[in-house]
């Protein structure tokens, strides 16, 4: 769903990034500002360094440099979307969602409905995981817990729980929480019994996963049983409802992708305890998929959070005709997937008891690539005979038809060709694909980097100034090649007024060289001019919008009001780097002078150049 701007600024005044953040770090007054350690996972330390501003309403540590807003902090820490995080913040203040434009009853009555069952599936998150802290530590789903090694912590971040045995002991519960049975029902919670007026409970003795969504609600449920039962499946999954569609849900997303941010890089399993059990041996980085195959939507989530994908499966056939169904869903989502096969039809919670969680990360660290992995188990017993090869282009054409980045598609067809014996236009051909470039080498270990037009010349005009037209990149404002002086100006024009006001007055907009940084302070002169009062929110609104958000922040989490804040040493680097800055400026408008005289003599270049000169030479004394 699409929201207006005038919404998104609504939801984000209705919030306070302290309340969000203070939920995974304490926070301490330093000065005018928070400070505590950072909660995200990749960076352990043991002195406070992540500033919150409660006035900014933005993020920032001095350690990992990682910045941000409301919604980034949303995205990076737990996975959401933007139009998920702007929807959880609004129903965190209760704002309501702005109903479409044209109005629709039978939409509004699903909106309800969803609301209803979401209400209905915590309830019962909460009777489960009241179950299992009730029962005591001699019966037999205890017993199992302490089997699997999960610890109380790894219990409550999971939240599983415990089903009864008894046929009604969620249905007695939510009667007494006046839910109606249809709901209950509907919500695949309980069943009407056969010609029997009444209800009884779809789990029953079963360990409990709850399926969460990114914005951390209950939406269906996984339940394992404890002992085998021959006319029971071993998991029971919820069927799908109006909140829980399989295939745009990942298990553990919500709490395993701040890890996988972090790690760049996303394991797929294939169920529940699976990917808990290698959360409680400190592999973080997992989803899992509930045994179901892979779809379009899962590989659009985890692009969402990284390219880098290893799909982790069982190593018996089942595990490997599960690789070869994901390898063109992860292609076609411009993912980078490897896979990786466990020996003796292991899975990797018994691959991490035996062998241990060091042992599996090394063997992901040497994880294959999954285009090669499935194009060896293809060409196992192949003699390359002339059928042979047709037969095995026929089963690559799909894969090649899905892959969006034209360079990795050249190289897997390159790596193909010299695996078959075939030549590289012939598999082209017998891919039904056109002719698309060179491939810079077919040598295996060269399989890294694709030709590129004109990159001699690219090479040489590296550290030529930015064109205005670079500013811009994939729609945010890039700060890539801005010089340290503009970086270290920048950050302490926006971190406060008083250095804003200094700005203005020295007309130090007029000396800014790199184009993203001229048009962020332009962008800040406009807010400041229209209204005084929006300035401080402005650091929060284009975090969003930059490429380097580190770079909005000076490296030093002092600010005024701070014990160790020095309003004299502040001052005297703000004016070095307006020093610098105009020095910087004036140099390569000479330079720029000097190349243009060469080409074009005229009196007047080089009076702008001699008046650039002496510029400098009053600049550097004063």
């Amino acid at each position: 769903m699409r929201f207006s701007q005038d919404f998104i600024e609504r939801v984000s005044e209705g919030n306070n990034l302290v309340d969000i953040i203070s939920q995974y770090t304490q926070l301490k007054q330093s000065g005018s500002g928070l400070m505590g350690r950072c909660p995200f996972p990749d960076h352990a330390e043991k002195t406070a360094s992540f500033s919150v501003s409660e006035v900014k309403q933005v993020y920032h540590c001095f350690g990992c440099h990682k910045s941000g807003n409301l919604f980034s902090f949303l995205r990076d820490y737990q996975g959401m979307s933007f139009p998920e995080a702007v929807e959880y913040l609004a129903n965190r203040a209760s704002i309501p969602i702005p109903a479409p434009e044209t109005h629709d009853p039978q939409r509004d009555q699903a909106s309800d409905k969803k609301k209803s069952l979401l209400k209905v599936n915590k309830l019962a998150a909460d009777y489960f995981s009241e179950q299992l802290r009730r029962v005591s530590n001699d019966h037999p789903v205890k017993r199992y817990i302490a089997s699997r090694g999960l610890s109380q912590e790894v219990i409550d971040t999971f939240g599983i729980g415990y089903a009864i045995a008894e046929w009604d002991g969620l249905e007695r519960v939510l009667q007494g929480k006046q839910v109606p049975m249809a709901l209950a029902e509907e919500a695949r919670l309980v069943k009407a019994r056969n010609g029997k007026p009444g209800y009884f409970d779809i789990f029953r003795d079963r360990l409990m996963f709850p399926i969460f969504s990114p914005m951390g609600e209950p939406i269906a449920f996984g339940g394992r049983y404890l002992e085998k039962k021959e006319t029971e499946p071993k998991y029971l999954n919820s069927p799908e409802t109006p909140v829980f569609i399989k295939g745009r849900v990942l298990y553990g997303l919500s709490q395993t992708a701040r890890y996988i941010r972090s790690e760049d890089q996303a394991l797929i399993v294939e169920g529940y305890m699976d990917l808990v059990s290698l959360f409680q041996a400190g592999i973080r980085n997992s989803v899992a998929t509930m045994g179901t195959a892979l779809t379009p939507e899962h590989g659009k989530m985890l692009k969402r959070m990284t390219r880098n994908v290893v799909a982790l499966f069982d190593g018996d056939s089942a595990g490997m005709e599960a690789a070869e169904r994901s390898l063109p869903i992860l292609l076609s989502a411009d993912l980078y997937p490897k896979g990786l096969t466990l020996p003796n039809s292991m899975d990797p919670d018994d691959y991490v008891k035996k062998y241990g969680a060091d042992a599996l990360k090394a063997e992901l660290d040497r994880a294959p690539d999954l285009f090669m992995l499935i194009l060896t188990r293809w060409m196992e017993g192949y003699r390359g005979d002339a059928p042979e090869k047709v037969k095995l282009a026929d089963k690559l054409k799909p894969l090649f038809e899905v892959i969006p980045d034209q360079r990795l598609r050249d190289l897997y067809l390159a790596e193909a060709a010299q695996k078959m014996s075939v030549t590289l236009p012939w598999l082209r051909q017998a891919v039904g694909l056109q002719s698309s470039g060179p491939v810079y080498s077919q040598n295996r270990s060269s399989f890294s980097r694709t030709v590129q037009p004109n990159q001699g010349a690219q090479q040489t005009n590296q550290t030529a100034a930015p064109q205005a037209s670079d500013s811009v990149e994939g729609g945010k404002i890039t700060l890539k090649g801005a010089s340290k002086a503009e970086a270290v100006l920048l950050g302490l024009v926006l971190k406060s007024r008083a250095n804003f006001e200094l700005f203005v007055n020295e007309n130090g907009l007029a000396s800014i060289a790199h184009p993203g940084v001229k048009k962020i302070l332009e962008k800040a002169t406009d807010v400041y001019r229209q209204d005084l009062n929006k300035f401080d929110k402005l650091t929060s609104l284009l975090v969003s919008y930059v490429d380097h958000p580190e770079l909005l922040f000076v490296e030093a989490p002092a600010t005024e009001g701070d014990p160790g804040f020095d309003e004299e040493a502040e001052a005297k680097l703000l004016r070095d780097c307006f020093k610098r800055v105009r020095d910087n400026f004036l140099r390569d408008q000479a330079k720029q002078l000097a190349l243009e005289l060469k080409s074009e003599p005229s009196s007047e270049k080089l009076e702008q150049i001699m008046k650039a000169h002496r510029d400098r030479l009053s600049l550097n004394k004063g």
